[in-house]
């Protein structure tokens, strides 16, 4: 299997895990807002709040971030409803590469930077088989300020980076995460489901646990 199918091929294969799945950490507490270490949109005061865990390798990923996520920083965040947490979930060194350039960067900048990786999923699938992932992503990069290989080693090799990545990584297994992408709301985590990957019923989705967390009228 060459060409365009191998690369879907292995993108679908980047949805799930590698691994045989972790079990939960029941002495994990979720973190405050302030000292949140994913990627955040939206207010902290929000009614609701939904953290998604994804993979950069994930074409399931890739279809969220293209297709809903517009219309939800749009109807959702923008209208203080809805705080959006992006967290990764590596699954392997190609995400791990990635992730350590966007934790390089300011949150803000990083956001970009993996929407940008997205857009150039199919690049860097063919760029990781032939071996210039690399100079790929300092691509991707350039318009953020990682101009150079010294500049991508530094933040590839940042141990800070590799140390809140474990973070991230202990708070998917607290949530038992095994696909991506999957949502946390309240504590519940939903792996994403046909209809969830629509504008329509993600809305429906976020429209019934605005729902739970209305408050209760006499």
């Amino acid at each position: 299997m060459t060409g365009l199918p191998r690369r879907l091929a292995i993108a679908a294969l980047a949805c799930v895990a590698f691994a045989a799945p972790a079990l939960a950490q029941e002495d994990w507490k979720e973190w405050d807002a302030a000292d949140e270490l994913g990627w955040v949109e939206g207010e902290a005061d929000a009614p609701v709040t939904v953290i998604e865990y994804f993979s950069p390798t994930c074409s399931h990923c890739k279809e969220f971030a293209d297709d809903v996520l517009p219309v939800v920083e749009e109807n959702y965040i923008a209208t203080g409803k809805v705080r959006f947490v992006t967290r990764e979930w590596v699954r392997n060194s190609v995400d791990k590469t990635i992730l350590t350039q966007a934790r390089c960067l300011p949150k803000a900048d990083g956001l970009a930077y993996l929407k940008d990786i997205f857009a150039k999923q199919d690049e860097i699938f063919v760029a990781a088989q032939v071996g210039t992932l690399p100079g790929t992503l300092m691509i991707v990069g350039t318009p953020y300020g990682i101009t150079d290989r010294e500049k991508f080693d530094a933040c590839y090799q940042d141990m800070d980076i590799r140390f809140d990545m474990l973070e991230v990584d202990k708070s998917s297994e607290h949530y038992d995460v095994h696909a991506s992408p999957t949502f946390i709301v309240d504590g519940t985590a939903y792996a994403a489901t046909p209809t969830m990957m629509t504008p329509e019923g993600f809305t429906a989705f976020l429209d019934a646990e605005l729902a739970k967390a209305a408050p209760a009228t006499n």
